[in-house]
């Protein structure tokens, strides 16, 4: 959905500026500004929907993920890869239909293009006329003659007098020389991708003519219009709309009114002008548009020691009761991240990681701590660790080990706090170099949601089955998570899903959910829908500020 929109948008800026080329400067005769006024724009009209464009907001509505930080840092070594069993339903079949006609207008393009390519390279095998320079002169015929592309010039002089061999020989030679294949190989390129659009044949047609119109002015001069006027009716063809460029392609009339016409008045240069204001408003209309909350007195670190840039922090928090207690012990975690004691423990973390290391079995120990219920202790350098449980769910470890054994331990991650040694959760375990233990893979989850502090749930699926009302608003959609489906529904005054399409993973945040089925969910009251799980999206003002207060 995503490529239909941007593909809609670069027609959308083709129409822009190729309505502005045909009302206000294709009867001019500035005809090399013309020339790259239809390159340029044209160019721009595939970049401006592409184009990121942040603006600084300080007091935008802003939504950043909220951060939680912990007194016991996780830092991981290898990503647990789970299998998620996910119910996709397929999309609405007219999707499907747009996207095999889009690409088969576009195969059967670039074939035709490939053909007369070939065509182009087995000419080359034919008669050479002569040599001028990098430029090659070959025998043309009636099918394929008094033309050129690249550095390669055809030339039929059948029924033509050496004079007007000479006037077709230089038109070519001009051509060649003003690179006019590069803007016709690019037109190509864009009729090909953007075939459906009436625009770029418009582009097409535009460009060959001006360079038509650049040439036959120089190459006439201002004595031989008339003759050259006569050779043009002599040599007249049907326009092919082919790559090459044909000596008398273009049509006659235009080039005869053209060659004869009065040059433009300079003054008349100032609609070019215009042209900064078309760009302007084609991207206030299809770039992106990024909001940044800027705050430079923030300098927080992440897990791994790592600075969070200012830009990237939530203005946003849950809205819960927090006591003087949590507050005092977060301000105390702020400050350890500060220390000495923390910057050691994170590099010695960071070194561990990397590495297979061998350690001494020193004795077991018990905790009150969430993270180490139970462990083993181990030595090494000098220095002690804990060999955890991977969370409860090998407490069998331990039993695997006694006071003297050397094992080879390799992490899977590995955690540390502000009180007592580093805590290592052990990929696999080596005793005399045989495997005595493997790590239990992270059992593959079984719920449709979980909970955040201020009791909104969330869920992190593939957003299905969108359904849309007459306006094109949606109506309903269904996240699939873990074989579950939650369906909500969408009111019509609910703001835009933008930048959201069926098959993007999302992060849904929803309150009040009614089971209608052993895995079925249906939701009235949503939220939040985002494609970055750092990010809350598309909010629901009609419950978001319910649960959640800026900062």
């Amino acid at each position: 959905m995503k490529t239909v929109i941007y593909l809609l948008e670069a027609s959308a800026c083709t129409g822009l500026f190729y309505s502005f080329y045909f009302l206000f400067l294709r009867r001019l005769t500035f005809f090399t500004l013309n020339r790259w006024y239809l390159l340029v724009t044209l160019l721009l009209s595939f970049v401006i929907p592409k184009l990121q464009m942040p603006v600084e907001a300080p007091n935008a509505n802003v939504l950043k993920p909220v951060m939680y930080i912990q007194q016991m840092q996780r830092l991981e070594v290898n990503s647990l890869h789970i299998n998620h069993k996910v119910v996709y339903e397929p999309g609405v079949a007219w999707v499907k239909v747009i996207k095999a006609l889009y690409f088969t207008g576009a195969l059967l393009l670039s074939i035709k293009l490939m053909i007369v390519l070939v065509i182009f390279c087995r000419k080359l095998n034919g008669k050479r006329l002569a040599q001028l320079g990098f430029v090659t002169v070959m025998k043309g015929d009636k099918s394929f003659g008094n033309s050129s592309f690249l550095n390669v010039v055809f030339i039929n002089d059948e029924e033509l007098d050496a004079n007007e061999v000479r006037q077709i020989l230089s038109h070519e030679l001009l051509h060649v020389k003003l690179l006019h294949s590069v803007d016709r190989i690019i037109a190509w390129l864009a009729r090909i991708v953007l075939w459906f659009n009436p625009f770029v044949y418009g582009y097409l047609r535009s460009i060959e003519e001006n360079h038509e119109f650049e040439v036959d002015r120089i190459a006439a001069g201002n004595d031989e219009k008339g003759k050259y006027a006569s050779l043009l009716l002599k040599l007249t063809v049907a326009n092919q709309a082919t790559i090459f460029q044909g000596f008398s392609k273009a049509p006659l009339k235009k080039r005869i009114y053209m060659l004869f016409n009065q040059p433009t008045s300079n003054m008349k240069k100032v609609i070019y002008v215009l042209v900064l204001p078309m760009v302007v408003i084609s991207c206030l209309a299809f770039a992106r548009f990024e909001h940044v909350q800027v705050n430079h007195k923030l300098n927080l670190k992440l897990s791994d020691g790592k600075r969070l840039r200012p830009d990237s922090v939530n203005p946003y928090r849950q809205k819960v009761k927090r006591t003087l207690g949590q507050i005092k012990g977060h301000a105390a975690f702020i400050a350890w991240t500060k220390s000495a004691d923390y910057q050691a423990k994170v590099r010695a973390a960071e070194k561990l990681k990397n590495e297979i290391g061998t350690f001494k079995v020193v004795g077991s120990i018990t905790s009150d701590n969430v993270f180490i219920k139970q462990g083993t202790l181990i030595q090494r350098d000098g220095n002690n660790y804990i060999l955890g449980d991977n969370f409860g769910r090998d407490k069998d470890v331990h039993a695997l080990l006694k006071p003297g054994d050397v094992i080879d331990i390799k992490p899977s991650s590995i955690l540390y706090g502000k009180n007592g040694p580093l805590v290592i959760q052990a990929s696999f375990i080596k005793r005399d170099n045989v495997i005595i233990y493997e790590a239990k893979p992270e059992p593959a989850p079984d719920y449709a949601f979980l909970y955040e502090a201020n009791r909104v749930r969330f869920a992190d699926g593939i957003l299905t089955n969108v359904d849309r009302y007459s306006n094109g608003k949606w109506k309903t959609a269904i996240i699939a998570v873990n074989g579950y489906q939650i369906k909500f529904n969408v009111k019509p005054s609910a703001p835009e899903f933008d930048d959201i399409a069926q098959g993007d993973h999302v992060r849904f945040r929803f309150v009040h959910e009614v089971k209608t089925g052993t895995k079925e969910y249906t939701v009235n009251d949503w939220i939040s829908i985002s494609a970055d799980v750092k990010d809350y999206g598309i909010k629901n003002p009609d419950f978001f500020f319910k649960f959640y207060e800026k900062i």
